[in-house]
């Protein structure tokens, strides 16, 4: 499983591991914090996105496969603060990383690199590149169809899996 979505294509993660979901381009906003101090500030939500009350969601599987319809977007006042299942996105392209790869992967990302491609929204084969010495189930990325509730920029929260 190569762990993008494009078209509502099911994703790959681990069971018990702790996720980033987050903006792609917020991504951008962590690794200049890490890079000016080499270290992830403690409270990675405070201290890089003091003006965001949703900059990223926190998610922890309890089912290998995730469904992109899990995803639901949700107006601003329906945004419960302590729960971190909700995250904010401009561009509609998030990422899932795992907790504990985080650092590793911030060392190699470049968003413009990821959405830099001639013919194609995102540029697969430097995702490739810069997940491919982490497990496939540590990394996804996501970008958002029109044809179900994550489509495009918003306020988003990631729920249960339905039976």
């Amino acid at each position: 499983m190569k762990n993008i979505s494009t078209n509502n294509e099911p994703l790959e993660l681990s069971i018990n591991k702790q996720y980033y979901v987050i903006d792609s381009l917020y991504l951008t906003e962590i690794k200049n914090e890490f890079l000016k101090a080499n270290i992830l500030p403690k409270d990675i939500r405070i201290e890089v996105f003091p003006y965001t009350d949703t900059p990223f969601a926190l998610y922890k599987p309890n089912e290998s496969t995730f469904d992109i319809n899990q995803i639901i977007k949700v107006d601003y006042d329906e945004v419960v603060l302590e729960d971190f299942s909700f995250f904010s996105t401009d561009t509609g392209l998030i990422v899932f990383i795992a907790e504990d790869i985080l650092v590793e992967f911030l060392k190699d990302f470049n968003y413009e690199d990821l959405v830099d491609s001639e013919n194609e929204l995102i540029n697969e084969k430097y995702w490739k590149q810069i997940v491919s010495k982490f497990k496939s189930a540590d990394t996804a990325l996501v970008l958002a169809n029109s044809e179900n509730d994550f489509d495009g920029s918003g306020t988003y929260k990631i729920t249960a899996k339905s039976s």
